[in-house]
């Protein structure tokens, strides 16, 4: 698999970065933000005790001094009934009581600058006399209320303060818009319990393969069931504060005539019985009419006119366009959706390109052409295009001077809920207090805060499991972040004659315990949901660290020249490789692969220190045949051939070429391996006049009888013999393709077949 360099952009705090919200801030409070706050936590006076609140506020003042929570509780006092859920928080964290002499004071902010009347702001001032909350509505006393249960300390005391604190994006969240298995009612709960704690108030309702918000029942209201589970939902939502926004996705077959703009009408009517109030409607991922833009327009401006104006209480109406990133936007589009849309609906963006990070240079280019701050759709952590990574890693790559450019942030999570959690922890820092947001202390923090029972055990496989992969976008996320420079030491070192000791010492170590860790979470962490949604990953994860144990110790007996005792653990290797793939195999779904683990650095390492036992010391272990090119285009000539475990293939090449006429590109496969089917993901390209083709001598060649789809399929191959793999042009014009992926899966003379 291609290697892909990564790099962590972070920003380094400024003083001038701090917000001044009331003129005074005090040489005591940037001290004290300086000393701790700035990475999770705050040192009191002793240099013992440590506050530690998410999302991180904007201002914090601690005096140093610790006072004990009453025993007789407290009284609530100020504005008349306060908001039910939020008391039902503080009801958990202390005694409340008519009786108490000790008082929690709830007022509203008044005269309060900007930043503190945005929804969810919120004063917090804590001393011996009582408690005083200052708020602009029902969620600023909700949150107060979950800053107050993170500041507890030891079930009976609390540190005197005063917070001012408010959120730097106004609507912040997750919208589930991925393709695969949506959520279950019971992960959707969980997720806006998790909202909720996390000061995360928007949720948008849109998995891709709900056949009611998408085709084919877009037009037909939900079963009774399923309306029951998003009543419960709307009602759970309501609890944690969370805005449930519901999406309809017509686009696919839409007819733009009266009858569809009804059934669009009667639909969202039947969303708004049941308790929505905010809704979307996506036309992405179409083709065909449902393109047009100044019909997308006239539809959404009727629903804006005959639904949300006639209904006075929806709060939200939201578009995701056809051309939802930079590097879509060719034509008019967006320019017209700026002109023509009513400026009450927001439009949906997900930067530069399908999957990229966030800048302040990307937001702007949009927001001139839709003529308002764009709602921003991040498209991490899902995983919908690399099922065979779980995306553990740190969120970064989101430009801080950003707040002023979007109306909203959302991140578009992976299938699995409760794995996504450690990406949507620093979503939530990030998009509540972007100065203060540090990508590998948010990670970090997420990691100890979601499997609490094994930190370090989880830490360590979230790191092992961040790569992307090779993708249409060449999005990349550094993985083995905390080794990478040890190993690149270490190879670099032994390349030019040199092993060095110490490193390998401390590499078998680090191996050792990747080995290890997957045990100790699955023994220790009571998230058992969690546990069931990366178990592959664990086993994974455990392979790798067997096979790079047994590396070591290969290296090791090659540094001592014991060739018998390095051709036996050079086999332990293999094998340990071979029950990688074996593993992999069943878990494959379509073209993309199976369970990938430690992809960007340490199967790489163990497969270049096979190379390099091969030519150093066991010559004669060394494959008399590799992969090889077939490059029947000049365009074509710079292709390279990969091969990992059992998949044989092309390493990716996303720039588009042009094939000619009678031009082809592909390769050839060992004779060791056998191709029981063909993947591909080819952008721009077109089955019409394209062959996919196969031969046993390279000279006889048969088409196989499945075409393919345009861009990506998995194509059988039923012929074992077949050594030589190639796409060709056979139309009468040129062809441009781009390389994702176009390779074969392989069954090898030497897996097990027992394990298959």
């Amino acid at each position: 698999m291609m290697k892909q360099a990564c790099v962590i952009k972070t920003r380094p705090v400024l003083l001038s970065n701090l917000r001044n919200m009331d003129g005074i801030i005090r040489t005591k409070l940037l001290v004290t933000l300086l000393s701790g706050l700035l990475f999770g936590g705050c040192t009191g006076r002793s240099g013992q005790e440590k506050v530690n609140i998410y999302p991180i506020p904007q201002k914090l003042e601690l005096s140093g001094d610790w006072i004990k929570i009453p025993k007789t509780g407290y009284r609530l006092e100020g504005i008349n009934l306060p908001d039910t859920d939020a008391v039902s928080l503080l009801k958990q964290s202390f005694l409340i009581t008519e009786q108490a002499k000790q008082t929690i004071t709830i007022r509203q902010l008044e005269k309060a600058e900007s930043e503190m009347q945005r929804s969810g702001a919120y004063t917090l001032n804590v001393t011996e006399k009582g408690i005083r909350i200052g708020i602009c509505d029902d969620r600023s006393l909700f949150y107060a209320a979950q800053t107050l249960s993170q500041l507890i300390k030891d079930e009976k005391k609390l540190p005197v303060c005063t917070i001012w604190d408010y959120p730097d994006i106004v609507f912040r969240g997750v919208v589930e818009g991925f393709y695969g298995t949506p959520w279950s009612f019971e992960n959707r709960v969980e997720q806006l319990r998790f909202y909720g704690r996390m000061k995360m108030n928007t949720y948008i309702f849109g998995p891709k393969d709900d056949p009611y918000h998408r085709s084919p029942y877009w037009r037909i209201p939900y079963p009774e069931d399923q309306a029951k589970n998003i009543r419960e939902l709307l009602a759970e939502a309501k609890r944690n504060k969370v805005d449930f926004v519901w999406a309809l996705h017509p686009g696919i077959d839409i007819r733009w005539n009266d009858t569809d703009r009804q059934a669009a009408i009667k639909k969202l009517e039947s969303m708004y019985d049941l308790g929505v109030r905010a809704f979307a409607v996506f036309f992405d991922d179409i083709e065909g009419d449902g393109t047009d833009a100044a019909r997308q327009a006239a539809f959404m401006n009727y629903l804006k006119q005959e639904f949300v104006d006639r209904k006075g209480d929806i709060r939200q109406l939201i578009l995701c366009p056809t051309e939802y990133n930079k590097d879509w936007a060719k034509t008019d589009y967006l320019d017209i959706l700026g002109e023509q849309l009513d400026p009450f609906i927001h439009i949906m963006w997900t930067g530069d390109k399908v999957v990229s990070d966030i800048t302040h240079e990307g937001l702007e280019w949009v927001n001139k052409r839709i003529k308002r701050p764009c709602y921003v759709w991040w498209n991490f952590p899902v995983n919908d295009y690399c099922l065979a990574h779980l995306l553990m890693g740190p969120v970064y790559g989101l430009d801080k001077n950003t707040a002023s450019d979007m109306y909203a942030f959302v991140s578009n999570p992976m299938e699995f809920a409760e794995a996504s959690k450690v990406a949507l922890w620093s979503v939530s820092q990030f998009t509540w207090n972007m100065d203060r947001f540090d990508p590998k202390q948010s990670w970090n923090t997420a990691c100890e805060s979601l499997v609490p029972e094994a930190p370090d055990a989880f830490r360590l496989f979230c790191e092992h499991n961040a790569d992307i992969g090779p993708n249409t976008w060449m999005f990349c996320r550094e993985e083995s972040f905390n080794s990478s420079d040890l190993i690149n030491r270490f190879e670099q070192s032994l390349s030019a004659g040199k092993y060095l000791k110490k490193e390998a010492f401390e590499i078998t170590d680090l191996f050792m315990q990747i080995k290890k860790a997957p045990g100790i979470i699955k023994s220790s962490a009571t998230n058992k949901q969690l546990i069931k949604e990366i178990d592959p990953w664990l086993t994974q994860t455990g392979n790798v660290g067997v096979a790079g144990i047994a590396t070591m110790k290969m290296l090791d007996l090659a540094d001592k020249h014991d060739t018998e005792g390095c051709r036996k653990a050079y086999k332990e290797v293999k094998e340990a490789l071979n029950t990688i793939a074996v593993f992999s195999r069943p878990y494959r779904r379509g073209e993309q692969d199976g369970i990938r683990s430690g992809s960007q650095v340490l199967l790489p390492f163990i497969r270049q220190m096979l190379q390099y036992v091969e030519n150093s010391l066991l010559t004669d272990e060394k494959p008399k045949e590799v992969p090889e090119v077939l490059a029947g285009s000049k365009e074509m000539g710079e292709l390279s051939c990969y091969c990992e475990d059992d998949v044989v293939g092309l390493t990716p090449h996303f720039p588009l070429v042009t094939i000619a006429p009678g031009e082809y590109f592909g390769f050839r496969v060992e004779k060791s391996k056998q191709p029981v089917a063909l993947v591909y993901d080819l952008r721009k390209s077109k089955s019409k006049g394209r062959a996919f083709q196969g031969s046993i001598d390279g000279k006889v060649w048969f088409t196989f009888l499945k075409a393919g789809a345009d861009r990506m399929d998995t194509i059988p191959i039923h012929e074992p013999r077949i050594r030589y793999i190639r796409c060709l042009n056979q139309s009468q014009s040129d062809m441009s393709v781009g390389i994702g992926r176009f390779a074969v899966l392989t069954k090898s003379d030497t897996l097990s077949h027992k394990q298959e």
